[in-house]
C-alpha cells in the first residue's frame, strides 16, 4: 500500500511532468486519464466535465455509464488541456495539497493506446473522405504536382 508522502510525491510528480497514461482520481470516482502529449499542452479523455456539471460544463465530458457498476471512456471526446487544466483540475484552489491522485498502470496505458489506435483509424477515414471528394472535384486519381 502507498503511503501519504509516496503518494504525494506521486501526484506532485505527475503534475510537473505530465506523463501519457496518468490517470488522476479521487477514490473510485475518475477525473481524467492523459492519453497524447501534443506540444506543450495535453490530450485527455476526462470525466469532469459536461452540461450536468457546474464549473465544467463547457468542457466534454469522455465518460460512458454502461451498467451500475461499469462504465468505459467515448474516445470521441477528447480534449487539448494545457498544464495550468491540469493544475486547477487536480490541486485544491485555497490550500495546498491534491483533491485527486494519481496512477500511471499498464491499465491506463492501454487506455491511452486504444485511444490512439480509435485516433488512428479515425484519421485515416478522414484522409478517405477527402481523397474522394478530392478526386471528384479534380477529376485526377493521383495527385499531379506542378513544377
Amino acid at each position: 500500500m502507498t503511503s501519504y508522502n509516496e503518494q504525494k510525491l506521486r501526484n506532485q510528480q505527475a503534475l510537473d511532468n505530465p506523463q501519457i497514461g496518468d490517470y488522476w482520481h479521487e477514490r473510485f470516482s475518475p477525473y481524467f486519464v492523459v492519453v497524447n502529449k501534443e506540444g506543450d499542452q495535453y490530450r485527455v479523455l476526462s470525466c469532469m466535465g459536461g452540461p450536468h456539471h457546474y464549473l465544467r460544463k463547457h468542457e466534454l465530458n469522455a465518460r460512458i455509464e454502461i451498467d451500475r457498476d461499469h462504465w468505459a471512456f467515448d474516445y470521441s471526446k477528447s480534449m487539448l488541456v494545457d498544464h495550468e487544466w491540469i493544475e486547477r483540475a487536480v490541486t485544491y484552489g485555497s490550500i495546498d495539497g491534491f483533491v485527486a491522485d494519481v496512477v500511471n498502470t499498464p491499465k491506463t496505458q492501454q487506455i491511452a493506446q486504444e485511444w490512439r489506435n480509435w485516433k488512428q483509424k479515425e484519421m485515416r477515414s478522414q484522409i478517405k473522405s477527402l481523397e474522394a471528394e478530392w478526386e471528384q472535384f479534380t477529376g485526377w486519381k493521383y495527385l499531379k504536382e506542378t513544377a
